[in-house]
């Protein structure tokens, strides 16, 4: 009987030494990822989870966050809108470098060891180059889902890509299957329609000179009017944005003005600019009162994307998910 005993304390022993040795090998285990940043080629290998990670822009603030990540972030910078509700109380808890990019010594004193934001931030004239950060110990993220071939797939990878760096790959897989599952919930509910059918969208960012400055086809934000069934009136525009002509919107004509909020110009200001620009002001949208309300930080990647579908579906189709 003491023998028994003591061979299954012994296998007990193995199998906890085994188990404790596989914890230890997945957390050595590297991360590799390659970026290209201005034309360079970087291979970036993370080695072990960030711990100070600093955030370069709202959509991959809230990306960390919704990984339950904030213990990770050693700062955060440049911010569209507010916070998602969700998040904002993690998102208290965490220093606030700048309103918009802050300066590369604010940076470094930081000591991050993960960097990530628009491309722009890893340029010395914003912030400081790849190079320089790289030589400082600040590793550079630059999320795929902001390139203009970014899309809800593209962005679904990024947070698989993140949780294999800091090491949370059952969130970012619970996470992705949980926005595609809600995403499914969406479409659902419009039901079938028809390419002929689909309401024809104008998604407005800006005017400068008469010149109106739109949501292009390509892209994230090009995606998420896509999956809320919607159909760009700039469909063969395969940009994120772009500037068109007043011309060329008439000539579309579309059902629905999709109006981004942020900055200085208020969303109701922006509805007055095309009310009262004498070439617009027949559109069909205009003259039905027909606008949408999306914030800039919703047209990012992101956890909100999902919040912005159910919003545009609503507004394009009736569709309520109260």
């Amino acid at each position: 009987m003491k023998k028994k005993i003591l061979l299954l304390s012994l296998f007990v022993l193995i199998l906890f030494v085994g188990c404790n040795n596989k914890q230890e090998e997945k957390k050595e285990v590297s991360a590799e990822f390659t970026y290209e940043i201005y034309g360079k080629e970087y291979n970036i290998n993370f080695s072990q989870a960030p711990k100070r990670a600093v955030t370069m822009s709202q959509f991959m603030t809230e990306m960390l966050l919704a990984l339950g990540l904030e213990d990770n972030i050693a700062g955060t910078a440049f911010m569209d809108n507010e916070i998602y509700p969700e998040f904002k109380e993690a998102y208290d808890n965490i220093p606030i470098l700048s309103d918009k990019y802050p300066s590369k010594e604010i940076l470094f004193s930081k000591e991050p060891d993960f960097v990530s934001g628009w491309t722009s931030a890893f340029d010395e004239k914003r912030v400081a180059s790849a190079d320089e950060m790289i030589s400082m110990g600040a590793k550079p993220f630059l999320a795929k889902s902001i390139s203009k071939d970014g899309s809800l797939e593209v962005l679904y990878q990024d947070f698989l890509d993140l949780g294999t760096i800091f090491r949370v790959e059952d969130r970012a897989s619970k996470l992705v299957n949980d926005m595609k599952y809600e995403i499914k919930l969406v479409q659902d509910k419009i039901g079938e329609i028809k390419e002929e059918d689909k309401i024809k969208v104008l998604a407005f960012d800006s005017m400068s000179d008469n010149n109106p400055f739109i949501v292009g086809n390509g892209g994230i934000s090009g995606d998420i009017i896509k999956k809320a069934m919607g159909k760009n009136i700039f469909e063969d525009v395969n940009k994120g944005y772009a500037t068109v002509s007043i011309e060329q919107i008439v000539k579309r004509n579309p059902d629905v003005i999709v109006i981004v909020d942020y900055g200085d110009i208020s969303y109701e200001e922006k509805i007055n600019i095309l009310k009262s620009n004498d070439g617009l002001k027949n559109l069909t949208a205009i003259k039905e009162n027909r606008f949408i309300k999306i914030g800039l930080a919703d047209l990012s990647p992101g956890i909100r994307n999902i919040d912005a579908i159910k919003t545009l579906a609503e507004g394009f189709y009736g569709v309520s998910f109260k």
